[in-house]
């Protein structure tokens, strides 16, 4: 690891709109963190690859585990400042910013942005004024217990302390984020956490990983603390995730009008325009229409009545959000692409989609069973999700 803080350029175009800048965590690197055991495992680089108009950069920063070298390192305070500078010094902020950090990376984003909004220089408070998404990969909020941590960093410093919020930081770092996100109206916040334990642990649970935030969307992930951040390939649920908002976010720059309400699922998404009755038929399920059509169609009722920016609004919204990268990442690319039997697929969406979901507190918002099937059909109709393989 690098003795310094310093930016990686993995792509700088200038007719680029969005700046997206990762941000790794504890025992972290600019390459390591992102990157899976493959000949083409770097996903900051499928990015610029798959997206157009993105520029794209890696930070770097000295983080130890052991206490003799942490104590010569910066302090969350000061590598605020530091990488301010930086990115300040690269023209960050004059576009719109997309964060993406894993674990402790996510505290040091939160601290960027407060140390940004508390400053007098412009360069640095147009940092905060251009972030519009932050995405949180395996993020603790609100702590995480020492005892467990011990199992997976035997090592203690100044750094892991922090994670366990003894001092009372994190929550007074996540009450200035939450004020920070309530004076927007344009920042979207997402966070992934892990359900597979590492060394027994699971680091970050759900509770922990949601900021309890406006305009945020909580997503599980089957994988470990570790390598949560390191996407196995285009299919996984965070590197869809993330792609997708981004790509939603350059629709919005390029046409603001027509975007004004895609993030809330409201409009149809333009990838495929047949209606819910020619996709079930093109799929061999015409017999599902009845009930499907009935079904979207209680939702679409319901999800209008919510209100634009309304709690009930939002929690449908992140609803949404899960069933279409379920769904995607579980049903359609593995089975339905594949021309798996019916049944299989029914399993799989039983299984991955809606047991997942049923009864869990989203928001706030329990749904049921019939709920997120329904679900699943508005998204249909809406044209996020289809049941036939592209011919």
């Amino acid at each position: 690891m690098n003795n310094e803080t310093h930016l990686e350029v993995i792509s700088a175009e200038e007719s680029s709109v969005v700046d997206v800048v990762f941000v790794h965590g504890l025992k972290g690197q600019a390459r390591k963190t992102w990157s899976n055991e493959g000949d083409d495992g770097f996903w900051p680089a499928w990015l610029v690859s798959d997206l157009e108009k993105v520029s794209v950069y890696t930070l770097d920063y000295p983080i130890s585990v052991f206490e003799k070298r942490a104590k010569k390192e910066m302090d969350l305070y000061e590598r605020a400042a530091n990488v301010l500078e930086i990115l300040s010094g690269f023209g960050i902020g004059k576009r719109p910013i997309v964060f993406v950090a894993h674990s402790l990376g996510g505290l040091l984003v939160k601290q960027i942005l407060r140390k940004a909004t508390e400053s007098d220089d412009e360069d640095w408070c147009q940092v905060a004024a251009s972030t519009q998404m932050v995405f949180f990969i395996a993020t603790p909020h609100h702590g995480s217990e020492l005892a467990k941590l011990g199992k997976v960093f035997p090592y203690t410093s100044k750094h892991i302390a922090l994670l366990t919020n003894e001092t009372g930081f994190l929550d007074d770092l996540n009450e200035h984020y939450k004020a920070f996100v309530n004076k927007r109206q344009d920042l979207t916040t997402v966070s992934y956490y892990e359900k597979h334990t590492t060394k027994s642990v699971v680091v970050v649970t759900r509770d922990s990983a949601d900021p309890g935030v406006a305009r945020s969307y909580l997503n599980a992930v089957d994988k470990d603390h570790i390598n949560i951040s390191k996407p196995a390939n285009r299919f996984d649920t965070i590197y869809m995730g993330v792609k997708r908002r981004i790509e939603k976010l350059i629709q919005s720059i390029d046409d603001p009008e027509s975007f004004a309400l895609a993030e809330y699922y409201e409009e149809k998404s333009p990838a495929d325009r047949r209606d819910l009755h020619q996709k079930l038929l093109d799929a061999g399920r015409e017999h599902e229409y009845g009930y499907a059509n009935n079904a979207q169609n209680g939702f679409a009722r319901r999800y209008t009545k919510t209100g634009l920016l309304s709690t009930a609004r939002e929690n449908h919204d992140n609803l949404l959000s899960e069933v279409e990268t379920r769904f995607i990442t579980h049903v359609y690319h593995p089975l339905i692409c594949q021309s798996a039997e019916h049944h299989e697929i029914a399993q799989a969406l039983q299984d991955r989609v809606i047991d997942p979901l049923v009864g869990r507190s989203i928001g706030g918002t329990k749904f049921d069973a019939k709920s997120v099937l329904s679900a699943v059909y508005f998204l249909t109709e809406q044209c996020y999700i289809r049941w036939d393989a592209p011919k």
